[in-house]
């Protein structure tokens, strides 16, 4: 895994019980900035553009759509990106023992190519597991019991798919075989991790989207979410290496 090379110090041991200690994984330095940062700037960038746009309207009649898109969207891909990558690392430290959330090192010099390769992964990740369901809404245009049968198995599979995918950096790790061999011979932990991430994905993507919350805190909270499923990703992968046999 090449986001990060170096052995980062392990924290002192927790007494706090697990589930608390998980959603306590953002509460750094880092995390806090990186979450600021992530939230901040896309508003930011929105509020440059909007005055923007009210600038060029009267000589754009037509056209300031189309020119700010232009200039707003090679930045959304890399940023996207670049929380994509970081959200990695925050997998990769977890693997290592780490409970709180750290900065990325600037030892690693990283380029626009890693951000874009890491991101594709992991919407490869995505399109492995929910292709299914999304086929069969798109080809019979149903929300039904089959349809949330195949959101469930895609959601079942997720985790081992994004904790591979990550922790190898290849697409190659998605190998159906060590897939179902990693889930068989760590069945019951991965279960109770499959159900934390339904329930923290349920929350962030049905009951947050519903709350009548501003956009910026709504965004925060639901990054805060996806930190703690990476730092729990990358847990279990540092309780059951032994059971998982990688070799990493």
């Amino acid at each position: 895994m090449k986001i990060l090379e170096e052995e980062p110090q392990l924290a002192d041991e927790c007494k706090l019980p697990w589930i608390i200690d998980a959603f306590l994984y953002p509460i750094s330095a880092s995390g806090m900035i990186n979450l600021a940062v992530f939230v901040i700037v896309p508003e930011l960038v929105s509020l440059l553009i909007s005055v923007l746009a009210s600038f060029l309207a009267p000589f754009l009649q037509f056209g300031t759509p189309y020119i700010t898109t232009l200039l707003t969207l090679p930045f959304y891909i890399v940023f996207g990106c670049y929380v994509v990558y970081y959200v990695a690392h925050c997998v990769v430290d977890s693997t290592k023992g780490c409970r709180r959330a750290t900065d990325l090192p600037m030892a690693n010099i990283f380029s626009i190519r890693d951000l874009v390769e890491q991101t594709i992964l992991l919407l490869g990740c995505i399109a492995i597991c929910f292709c299914p369901a999304a086929l069969y809404y798109i080809f019979t245009r149903r929300i039904d019991s089959f349809f949330w049968f195949l959101v469930a198995l895609g959601g079942f599979f997720f985790p081992m798919f994004f904790l591979r995918g990550v922790m190898f950096d290849s697409f190659d790790a998605l190998n159906p075989i060590e897939i179902f061999r990693s889930i068989f011979s760590t069945f019951l932990p991965y279960c109770c991790l499959v159900l934390f991430f339904m329930v923290l994905g349920g929350l962030a993507g049905v009951v947050l989207l519903r709350l009548p919350l501003w956009r910026f805190l709504r965004t925060c909270i639901i990054l805060y979410l996806v930190f703690v499923l990476a730092h729990r990703s990358g847990w279990f992968y540092w309780w059951y290496k032994g059971k998982l046999g990688w070799d990493l």
